[in-house]
């Protein structure tokens, strides 16, 4: 990209800055308008830039904003009152997301002869995570009851660090079906990918947070240079397990976990700049995903990936979360809100990078393609219907005298806001 196209980038972004507020009351999300310029000059359309000449490029800068996004996640992950607080999210992530898997499973088997088993269930498992940034007013609306909004909210900020290594799982299952490794290769896999990853990020995290909380409380630090300190964590704690062939994202996401733990109250202030900094990186992502990728996907596109990618945004997410909130006494309309309002986004991107990377599957374009028209849809749809949709529940639960409060309907739920997505439009 040279640089008159750096220059129209960082015009819109300042531009989308300075309105974001008012355009979050509409239907122009941050992640419509960087997608559709990243397609719109990309080589479909007027062929003026074309990042997928440069893949390389494209993963680090897809990677480096899963890292930092599942740290900033993880660390505000509070354990002792997780019980307390995510009644809700608890359902979904514990319920919803595993059905959500095998139903999308089910689907792209069905769909897709090409794929086999693994290459299948790989479809359902990067294809299930949720990405709130997609539709803020869902989770920013104050008409909206508080304990839903929260709750899709933690559900969308913990769902890709929990799939992640389901989605290694998978790829080290497909290295035994389709490449003849061992069932003891496939384990040491597991091992390198999970166990020493999670050791890795708990030692950068432990270390980082006393050193940080130290800090604080002895005033050593510069408030502005120890939060750059804390986006820097989430760095070294990826560099560190990549050598050992280990998951950078397994280890940034424990590593940020562990540091919240450890630094607990300071988290709020410590996390400021790495927010603002990612949410730099999400931009830059979507127009990204729209130039090299979504660009790529729409030459492939056939009535099958068309309606996965529909199936894959209504039945595979809405059946899963009515029977995870079975015997809540949540009614049809939170039941349609939160069922409609999962849309697809970041980490479904880098999972199918991943996969690219690591796999080397004969079915990798269709399963990228899959992902990428998917991903597509849910930034059209889920952006126009978010500030509506919002509006639209919100007025009928404020019709329902019986459920008005900081209460969801059947259990109150407390207040708990994770990850980026509340300053996202």
């Amino acid at each position: 990209m040279n640089a008159y196209w750096f220059a129209v980038l960082a015009v819109l972004i300042f531009i989308y800055a300075v309105f974001s507020g008012r355009l979050s009351r509409t239907f122009l999300t941050g992640p419509i308008i960087f997608t559709a310029l990243g397609l719109i000059i990309g080589p479909k359309c007027l062929d003026m830039v074309k990042l997928s000449a440069d893949p390389e490029v494209v993963k680090t800068l897809l990677e480096a904003t899963l890292v930092l996004v599942l740290f900033t996640d993880a660390m505000s992950v509070n354990a002792k009152s997780w019980r307390k607080q995510a009644y809700i999210p608890e359902r979904l992530l514990g319920i919803g997301l595993p059905l959500t898997i095998v139903l999308g499973f089910i689907a792209a088997l069905v769909l897709f002869g090409k794929l086999d088993v693994w290459e299948a269930a790989l479809v359902g498992a990067i294809l299930a995570p949720t990405d709130a940034a997609l539709g803020l007013a869902v989770i920013s609306n104050p008409r909206v009851p508080l304990s839903i909004r929260q709750g899709l909210n933690v559900e969308s900020g913990l769902n890709d660090g929990i799939v992640f290594p389901i989605v290694m799982l998978l790829i080290a299952g497909t290295e035994v079906a389709t490449h003849g490794q061992t069932g003891g290769q496939a384990i040491w896999f597991i091992v390198k990918t999970i166990v020493l990853s999670g050791l890795i990020g708990i030692a950068v995290g432990w270390l980082g947070g006393k050193l940080a909380a130290v800090a604080q409380l002895k005033k050593w630090a510069d408030s502005v240079w120890l939060q750059v300190g804390v986006a820097a964590l989430a760095a070294l704690a990826y560099a560190l397990a990549v050598p050992f062939e280990g998951s950078g994202f397994i280890s940034a996401w424990v590593a940020g976990f562990v540091f919240g733990l450890v630094v607990r109250e300071q988290v709020t202030d410590l996390k400021e700049f790495p927010d603002a900094l990612g949410q730099i990186l999400v931009v830059l992502s979507f127009f990204v995903f729209g130039n090299a990728i979504l660009s790529s996907a729409i030459g492939g596109l056939t009535w099958q990936i068309v309606l996965y990618a529909a199936l894959s945004l209504t039945i595979v997410r809405m059946v899963p979360v009515a029977l995870a909130m079975v015997r809540s006494n949540t009614r049809w309309p939170s039941l349609l809100y939160m069922g409609w309002f999962g849309p697809r986004g970041l980490a479904s991107i880098v999972f199918a990078g991943i996969i690219i990377e690591e796999a080397k599957l004969p079915g990798t374009e269709l399963i990228v393609t899959i992902m990428a028209v998917t991903v597509g849809l849910s930034i059209l749809l889920h952006g126009l219907t978010a500030w509506w949709g919002s509006n639209r529940y919100a007025s009928w639960y404020e019709g329902q005298a019986d459920l008005h409060g900081e209460m969801s309907e059947g259990r109150a739920v407390n207040t708990f806001v994770p990850r980026r997505h509340l300053k996202h439009g």
